[in-house]
């Protein structure tokens, strides 16, 4: 019907793939596990001291992560947004996903990664006059925010980069929390 030249392949090899886009919330996670320790007690423990608390071990931090079991309520961090099980305990959460990729042109790409921190109103406050929510927030910020993750690539929340990546409130009652986009660039 149509005449060929419509459908070359010209240059293909040049479009960006978007390769490890699956793997974004994990390299994340690994990330985490291996370089924070104050975030992983903020989701353990629900009392005020959590902050204060040993450090856990790479299998107590493995314990909390949500890998497809049958109830997910038991769990703390999870690589998307969704939460098909009913919360009946008091606590934390970390959701880490990418959130939106466009290209820019055929060869880049930008990807916005997502940092979704909830924690119940009841055990948000810690006894050191810190939140919860804003000591994730800050050490997630601090750890992920212009530094390079190997095969993630760099995150940055920065206006020139992607006009969406930012810090802002999120949760429903009765849970607060924060959501912290970042981007990168993807070739």
């Amino acid at each position: 019907m149509f005449p060929d030249i419509f459908t070359q392949d010209i240059g293909s090899y040049a479009y960006n793939d978007f390769k490890g886009f699956n793997q974004i919330s994990y390299n994340c996670i690994k990330y985490l596990m291996d370089n924070n320790d104050s975030v992983w007690k903020l989701l353990k423990y629900r009392t005020p001291d959590a902050w204060n608390m040993a450090p856990l071990t790479q299998k107590e931090k493995a314990e909390l992560i949500y890998a497809g079991q049958q109830d997910s309520s038991k769990y703390n961090v999870f690589m998307d947004s969704k939460q098909p099980d009913v919360l009946m305990e008091e606590t934390t959460l970390l959701r880490i996903q990418p959130y939106y990729a466009m290209g820019i042109n055929r060869t880049v790409g930008l990807i916005e990664v997502s940092f979704e921190i909830f924690s119940h109103y009841k055990i948000n406050h810690l006894s050191n006059y810190t939140t919860r929510i804003d000591t994730i927030a800050a050490e997630i910020l601090g750890l992920f925010n212009g530094s390079n993750q190997g095969p993630l690539g760099l995150l940055a929340i920065d206006r020139m980069m992607d006009q969406s990546s930012r810090l802002f409130q999120a949760g429903q009652i009765p849970f607060g929390g924060k959501q912290i986009i970042f981007a990168t660039y993807s070739a």
